[in-house]
């Protein structure tokens, strides 16, 4: 976690802005393409694979440094504050810091407070990370586990049912009821969590989602990511969730707004079809699919998929890319 200096010099700083209904028009208000001036990567899959640095990565980030381009990390993981986000990709060697990094926990607070302000109690399936942005926002985040073993709270051994499976947790016992359930990755999910959320779903909590990623790739493989814990919610529920992270357009607005308002002055780097360049275009940024994730070449000829404007096997590709955009708009 990070010190609680840097987290209040944290809560000081502007929370991402959560989009207007308005849709993010191609070419900007004016329908004229600008210039490119910033490139923006998701982080697991294409920087990152778990805690190792992908070969190809710094040579990628310092070449758009060098190129005077903002540099941007965009990531629907919600288990960390952003200062861990570039506090870690700091200690690997990579240019980093809070104010680079765009979390789907960050937009998440940012809907919530805007949505029902401050001091609105939610209740929490998620990290550490997620409880702290929620907590900077202003709002009185409650995780699961502290709501259903609160002082006071009979445990739930105590009131079985006649299958032996435990009653449906009083998550009101203690406290007022949450205004939302906030989900995203849980590690230490378990029933209990899933009963608790089902409760406070189904007794009118509305039900927020960081992401809805189903897998994320780590070292050897992947990991079930926090869509497939919001899918075991929405079963038990009954209930959809409102999905803030990508592919929806929080983090896409916030970014279009730094690049100065035109979405084609942005690249967004990612490694899935469904989020990362689903949300470019429908965004209209532009957008480039790197094979280090989970997605594989023949994944582009599934019906129904966003389509990148360019396929790179590795970020060394990103260099020939950038060159190509910066030369077509040095000749306009």
């Amino acid at each position: 976690m990070p010190s609680k200096d840097t987290m209040e010099a944290m809560s000081e700083e502007p929370l991402i802005p959560y989009p207007s209904p308005a849709v993010l028009a191609p070419g900007g208000p004016s329908g004229i393409v600008t210039s490119l001036r910033m490139v923006a990567f998701d982080i697991d899959g294409v920087v990152l694979r778990g805690d190792t640095v992908l070969p190809a990565a710094p040579h990628a980030l310092a070449d758009v440094i060098g190129r005077g381009l903002l540099l941007r990390y965009v990531t629907n993981n919600s288990t960390r504050h952003r200062v861990e986000v570039a506090e870690r990709l700091e200690s690997l060697g990579l240019p980093a810091e809070p104010g680079m990094v765009l979390t789907s926990a960050a937009a998440t607070a940012s809907y919530l407070r805007a949505e029902f302000g401050e001091g609105a109690s939610v209740l929490v399936v998620g990290g550490d990370g997620l409880v702290a942005e929620l907590r900077d926002a202003g709002l009185e985040p409650r995780p699961v586990r502290s709501a259903t073993q609160a002082p006071g709270a009979a445990p739930q051994s105590e009131t079985p049912q006649p299958s032996g499976i435990p009653a449906p947790p009083d998550i009101t016992a203690n406290s007022d009821v949450p205004v939302a359930v906030v989900v995203g990755l849980d590690v230490g999910f378990d029933y209990a969590t899933l009963a608790a959320a089902q409760a406070a779903i189904r007794g009118g909590a509305h039900f927020i989602a960081t992401n809805a990623d189903a897998t994320f790739p780590v070292e050897g493989g992947v990991l079930p990511g926090g869509g497939a814990i919001v899918a075991a919610i929405a079963v038990a529920s009954q209930q959809e969730p409102l999905v803030i992270g990508k592919p929806h357009l929080g983090l896409a607005r916030a970014l279009v707004d730094e690049a100065g308002g035109d979405p084609a002055a942005v690249l967004f780097v990612g490694d899935r079809l469904d989020t990362d360049i689903g949300m470019a275009a429908a965004a209209g940024m532009r957008s480039a699919l790197v094979l280090t994730g989970v997605t594989a070449r023949a994944d582009l000829d599934r019906p129904g998929v966003a389509r990148p404007d360019f396929v790179l096997e590795t970020l060394a590709d990103l260099s020939g890319v950038l060159d190509g955009l910066l030369a077509d708009e040095r000749m306009r």
